[in-house]
């Protein structure tokens, strides 16, 4: 008998434990082993971007001196109308740039068509063919240059 003990435990331990599970119990078994794993870490952060300090920051600055935040407020807008100053004349400038892009070449253009006239009135072909050829070159770079700006 005490063999059949040895025997059994001897197989015992060999032997493998099969555990049979449904796909629900396994899909169950799954989520209890992520929610044992799982930590929950909240954190909260806040963003503020602007011209002027975030409100809770205002009434800080408010506790330190009483006209504290009119005067940031009032530095932000100074500093605000100050940009749409500085913009406004960029966009002056750049209008003027490009009215002065144009105009210049045409003028040159213009003058030097005034000049091949009374060059051909004169008699002299060759100083008029020249003035019709840097003409046309003016008014053709003007109109490269301008493409060109277009592209960018």
């Amino acid at each position: 008998m005490q063999e059949d003990d040895k025997q059994i435990e001897e197989s015992g331990e060999q032997e493998e434990a099969n555990v049979v599970l449904t796909q629900d119990e396994l899909v169950e078994l799954i989520h209890e082993v992520e929610t044992i794993q799982t930590i929950q870490t909240i954190q909260l952060i806040e963003q503020f971007s602007g011209p002027i300090a975030h409100p809770e920051h205002m009434r800080q600055y408010k506790d330190i001196d009483e006209s504290l935040p009119n005067r940031l407020v009032g530095m932000a807008e100074s500093n605000l109308a100050h940009k749409q100053s500085i913009e406004k004349i960029a966009v002056i400038g750049q209008l003027l740039m490009a009215f002065l892009g144009w105009a210049t070449p045409t003028g040159i253009a213009f003058y030097v068509l005034y000049h091949a006239v009374s060059f051909i009135q004169r008699g002299k072909s060759v100083e008029a063919l020249v003035a019709l050829v840097a003409a046309l070159a003016a008014l053709g770079g003007a109109f490269y240059m301008k493409q060109k700006d277009k592209d960018k």
